[in-house]
């Protein structure tokens, strides 16, 4: 009787055990804002405060039904264009035709803010972005009407260096608040620091098979739970200068890591100041339109 009391309970560990290594894994997300996924969010960040982030844009989808879905971030940089990733342009939900700007809690309608939609008159990805892989992973996005600045709306600053000496950085976004969690209706921010070139993880992301590219990327992390998450593709990596009208400047725009919110795991970023010019090109030639 003993005996079979034993094998009952030797059966049952096994049973356990094996029922453990039979659990379907979490899906892991290969990148920062996945086209297959809708959206990525700020992880170990803070609120944003009103009017803090007068810069930030949000793009998505508004269907037949008036029913929106928000898909990335985006940085304002003139009166006129939103930059953003050109990744973004690739959501199976549909095109991206509105942008929000001035907004601060997506939940409420009294908070301190100053929400106006825009539709989008033209988008133009980089010459040399080739979907699936994300290098030169930047879009410019032109509004179809010219924006008014004013507290909650202004642009942010092109930068005039690389950002390598730059030791932190400010990542801001509507995204998930951890990995397959859910996305953020306010608007979060957090301090993010430099990793350099210290970005080996690059090779194990299927949508950069060169690596990380050091000259048109940054690699940006923390060694605590800190990160950019699903929805905060195409947001903005800041760097704060407290100078009007250059409060901060766009270093980076949210491209890709493995995963969200893992210490010593920095996400990668677009390095906007390699396509200065380009964004600059496109500034003037939206200026003529609307002489």
């Amino acid at each position: 009787m003993q005996f079979k009391q034993e094998l009952l309970f030797v059966l049952l560990i096994l049973k356990l055990i094996t029922a453990k290594h039979l659990e379907p894994a979490m899906p892991s997300l290969s990148a920062r804002p996945s086209v297959t996924y809708d959206v990525q969010y700020v992880i170990g960040g803070e609120i944003a405060l009103p009017k803090e982030f007068a810069s930030m844009a949000r793009l998505g989808h508004r269907n037949e039904l008036n029913v929106t879905n928000w898909l990335c971030g985006g940085t304002l940089i003139s009166n006129r264009l939103v930059l953003t990733a050109a990744h973004c342009l690739y959501s199976d939900v549909g095109a991206i035709n509105i942008v929000r700007l001035g907004e601060l809690d997506f939940s409420l309608l009294s908070d301190d803010a100053d929400a106006e939609d825009f539709g989008v008159r033209t988008i133009t990805e980089h010459p040399d972005f080739k979907y699936p892989n994300l290098y030169n992973d930047i879009a410019i996005v032109m509004l179809s009407r010219v924006v008014r600045f004013n507290a909650y709306k202004a642009e942010a600053c092109l930068p005039f260096e690389n950002g390598d000496a730059t030791s932190n950085f400010i990542a801001t976004g509507w995204g998930d608040v951890a990995l397959a969690g859910k996305e953020s209706s306010r608007l979060m921010k957090v301090e993010l620091s430099n990793y350099g070139n210290n970005c080996s993880l690059a090779k194990d992301i299927e949508e950069l098979p060169n690596g990380y590219n050091a000259t048109t990327q940054l690699c940006i992390g923390s060694h605590e739970r800190k990160d950019t998450c699903n929805g905060d593709s195409g947001g903005p990596a800041l760097k704060y200068n407290g100078v009007y009208p250059c409060i901060h400047f766009i270093m980076g725009i949210t491209s890709i890591g493995i995963g969200c919110g893992i210490p010593n795991q920095p996400t990668i970023y677009t390095r906007v100041h390699f396509y200065r010019d380009w964004i600059l090109q496109h500034i003037e030639r939206s200026q003529l339109i609307w002489l």
